[in-house]
Formats: C-alpha cells, sequence, structure tokens
C-alpha cells in the first residue's frame, strides 16, 4: 500500500483538525498532507438572495464532495490537485487555490467525511472524535465569533436549527463504523490548546500507530 487515506470525522468544532495535526507530529518525518471538508463547501457568492441563518450549512449536501472525491482520488494516485479554498464571511469558494501534493499520507478531516457513500470507499483508516455537545458548542461559538465574523445570537440560532439535528442524523451515525473512535473531553479552546497538545498526542498515538502499522505491512 503506497498511500494511505485517512478519515477523521466527529461533530463540529470536536477536535478534528487538532487531532489531525497531532497525527502528522507523531509521524515526523514522513509527510503527511490535511485536507478540511470545509474548504469544499459549495460557493453561494453569486446568489444575492442568499439566507446563511436560512441555509444547512450542517447538511450532507452543503459540501461539494463529488470534487472532494474527485481530488481525494487524484492525491491517492500521485496525482497533485488545486483544492479550493472558502471564504466564511462571504460564504463564496475564493478565486484562488491551493495546490496540494501528494503524500505517503493523506488526513482528510470533517463533519461529513463518513456520511457519504461516495466518498468512504476511498479511506483506508476512519477514525472518529467523541466531544461531548456542551464543549463542542461552547468552541464553535468561539471560533464562528473569531474566526468567520459571526455574532453569537446568530451562532446559537443556527446551532439549534440545523447544528444539533444534522450532527445526530448525519455525523453521530460515523461513529459506529469508525475504525477507531477517540473521546475528547477537554474543555478548552484557543490559545489554551496549545497547553493541551500533550493530551492530543496521547489521542493521536494509537491511529499514528495504527498508520505506521499499515505503512510496513505496504
Amino acid at each position: 500500500m503506497s498511500r494511505l487515506l485517512v478519515a477523521i470525522a466527529g461533530g463540529s468544532a470536536s477536535g478534528k483538525t487538532t487531532l489531525a495535526e497531532a497525527i502528522r507530529r507523531l509521524l515526523e518525518p514522513m509527510e503527511v498532507r490535511l485536507i478540511r471538508e470545509d474548504e469544499y463547501y459549495r460557493d453561494h457568492g453569486y446568489d444575492p438572495a442568499f439566507d446563511p441563518l436560512r441555509y444547512n450549512f450542517d447538511d450532507v449536501t452543503a459540501h461539494d464532495h463529488a470534487l472532494m472525491a474527485k481530488q481525494l482520488s487524484s492525491l491517492k494516485k500521485g496525482k497533485a490537485v488545486d483544492a479550493p479554498l472558502y471564504d466564511f464571511a462571504t460564504h463564496s469558494r475564493k478565486d484562488e487555490t491551493r495546490r496540494v501534493q501528494p503524500a505517503d499520507i493523506i488526513i482528510v478531516e470533517g463533519i461529513h467525511v463518513l456520511a457519504d457513500p461516495d466518498l468512504t470507499p476511498l479511506y483506508d483508516l476512519t477514525v472518529y472524535v467523541d466531544a461531548p455537545a456542551d464543549v463542542r458548542l461552547a468552541r464553535r461559538i468561539l471560533r464562528d465569533v473569531r474566526e468567520r465574523g459571526r455574532s453569537v445570537e446568530s451562532v446559537v440560532i443556527q446551532y439549534l436549527r440545523s447544528v444539533r439535528p444534522s450532527h445526530l442524523k448525519f455525523t453521530e451515525p460515523g461513529k459506529a463504523i469508525a475504525d477507531i473512535v477517540v473521546t475528547n473531553d477537554a474543555a478548552a479552546a484557543e490559545p489554551e490548546l496549545e497547553a493541551l497538545r500533550p493530551s492530543f498526542n496521547a489521542l493521536a498515538e494509537p491511529v499514528a500507530a495504527r498508520i505506521s502499522a499499515m505503512l510496513k505491512e505496504g
């Protein structure tokens, strides 16, 4: 097996990206590419009537999984791709792209990476990050206000209207089919996450060990 595609799923703000980065650190000096499902949201910048408060970003159809599957397949075949970049303030896809080179290990993380049957056959290893709902909501509020220009009220309204029901429908079932389930119950957010690096390293260790073993098996 020359290249491994690893999927990390879990609820919004569960720590998927931080876990992926911890796995990458533990696997050094091997090259690891990180792909974020968030960059594959559909482009709504062309629609002046688009209402982000009414749109369900947490439905599985909100992502362009067809493009994502095509690019992941290319990376597994050793071909570079031009991955999209998403602007959360304008809900549109940026004009520029990110050139992603193939690597021995490709990690894709997102809320729906285990929810689409067109994606799951591509994976060599699947991971689910299980985190308490209250911690996920608190971290989502902090992140969306700080990084995405949202108000607290809009984040909470969206959570109650679509995030929670969609999590139960699309994301949480991934826990039952994942190869590895890790529990992240640390109640911390940026910038305190740096202090939790040892904890995330511990969560990442069994995943990194499985990846290393799979690469040795070839």
